[in-house]
């Protein structure tokens, strides 16, 4: 038995060792690898012991790195996809500017492909602002957006 719970914690570290993650995807892949409950609780425990894995941190940093590329929303979708607790988006979310503009306009200007906004048919901003609203930017900002390059 010993053995498996050194197993169960090498496997842990491995997994850490590239990617940060968090403790549901690190549970999630033990299971998957073939530990049982007892095991997984162990790697667990011990990788947490070290702050190997800390789920307020993992939000912070993920927060920070894709804050100028993707929505707020799209942000608190991709962690709550990954089981981060809905208090810990909102730390993370708190330190930062909740301003969505720069990742607004570059997410624009990679849709637009060169064009200027001046140039497209109604049909077109329609077109351009329903992809930006999926990707999870709020429609007023876009509008804005739109006109503020429009004046440019």
């Amino acid at each position: 038995m010993q053995e498996q719970f050194l197993a169960g914690r090498k496997k842990a570290m491995s997994l850490l060792q590239h990617n940060d993650r968090t403790e549901w995807e690190l549970r999630d892949r033990l299971v998957r690898a073939g530990f049982s409950e007892e095991v997984v609780e162990d790697a667990i425990a011990y990788v947490e012991s070290y702050h190997y894995i800390d789920d307020a941190r993992y939000a912070s940093r993920f927060v920070e790195i894709y804050r100028e590329s993707r929505s707020i929303q799209r942000i608190r979708q991709d962690l709550l996809k990954r089981h981060v607790r809905e208090e810990l988006i909102e730390e993370a979310l708190e330190k930062i500017n909740w301003d969505d503009s720069p990742a607004l306009e570059k997410e624009m200007a990679k849709l637009l492909k060169g064009k200027q906004p001046d140039t497209l048919s109604y049909e077109e901003k329609q077109k351009l602002a329903a992809k930006l609203y999926r990707r999870g930017f709020l429609t007023d900002a876009i509008y804005r957006k739109l006109e503020q390059w429009e004046c440019r």
